[in-house]
């Protein structure tokens, strides 16, 4: 029961984070290479909070294999952002989300067969639902998009999978115990690697322009739930099997930032949405596991 506490407070921090990412619409930024500079303070925040956290709780443990896990984790969520803002901007933004999203299938698939985790066919027909939900939800059109936009949407499924199965990697090896150690590293190399190319899109300047004071409250409000959310994700990735977690991580928070769009920023939902977040509503039940029980119990 703990763990699914957890993961309801994931779920949570991450639907916090796509609302005030929402919200926040990119304003004052100086276009690509502004956001690219955006996300690299938002590593900056995570060295922060990390670094506090390691003073509070009697230092920082950086051994070899929680730095290259770090190293590998970060250098993959640099590409991820990249990728999902080039893709973003030349094609479908519906599409491009259900393709993010479809990346749960691989992370599913490399627990269930690489790591033998196993699923019951109820699970399995869960994440089948979940995925005709989360299509319905994101109602994709047919709009035109750039002959790039399908190479981009490519690296961002790849990058989006990757990140889920570092997660899984990273708590079987002998560095499990030391996440903070990890995101850490992590946090410097994204930090690094997206400074760097906010500096190389940065138009007839050598180094990124400054981000306006009217972003340091998504930065600060975006680095900390996301720091959040990511730290549970990795414990959790090692703790829930694949087929349980990536389902109802990816899909709660499609669905619940759905709902809050709704309520929230007076958002309308099309028939088809409505039907796709009842459909998901079942589908995170199979997929959890609950009906399992349900029907042991019976």
């Amino acid at each position: 029961m703990q763990l699914y506490l957890l993961l309801a407070l994931s779920i949570l921090f991450a639907a916090s984070n796509n609302l005030l990412l929402h919200k926040f619409a990119n304003r004052g930024l100086d276009g690509l290479s502004g956001v690219l500079f955006f996300n690299a303070m938002i590593s900056v925040v995570w060295i922060a909070l990390l670094g506090i956290t390691a003073a509070m709780t009697g230092g920082l443990r950086l051994d070899l294999q929680s730095v290259g896990w770090g190293a590998l984790y970060g250098s993959v969520t640099a590409a991820f952002l990249l990728c999902k803002m080039q893709a973003m901007a030349l094609g479908p933004v519906s599409l491009t989300s259900f393709i993010g999203c479809a990346s749960l299938l691989i992370s599913t698939g490399f627990g269930v067969i690489v790591l033998h985790e196993g699923a019951s066919v109820m699970q399995t027909i869960g994440v089948v639902l979940l995925m005709l939900a989360l299509y319905l939800v994101v109602s994709p059109k047919n709009d035109q998009a750039q002959k790039s936009w399908k190479l981009w949407c490519g690296a961002f499924f790849v990058c989006s999978a990757s990140v889920g199965i570092i997660f899984k990697l990273h708590q079987r090896s002998s560095a499990a115990e030391n996440i903070n150690g990890m995101m850490f590293s992590a946090a410097i190399t994204s930090a690094v690697i997206l400074t760097l190319l906010s500096a190389l899109t940065a138009k007839g300047r050598k180094l990124p322009k400054p981000l306006p004071k009217s972003v340091l409250p998504y930065l600060l409000g975006c680095g900390l739930v996301s720091c959040l959310y990511n730290r549970l994700n990795i414990f959790l990735a090692g703790s829930l099997p694949s087929v349980v977690f990536y389902p109802l991580f990816n899909g709660s928070v499609i669905l619940l930032s759905t709902l809050c769009g709704v309520f929230l920023f007076r958002e309308y939902l099309k028939p088809p949405q409505t039907v796709g977040i009842i459909i998901g509503a079942a589908a995170l039940m199979l997929a959890s596991g609950s009906a399992d029980k349900l029907i042991a119990l019976l």
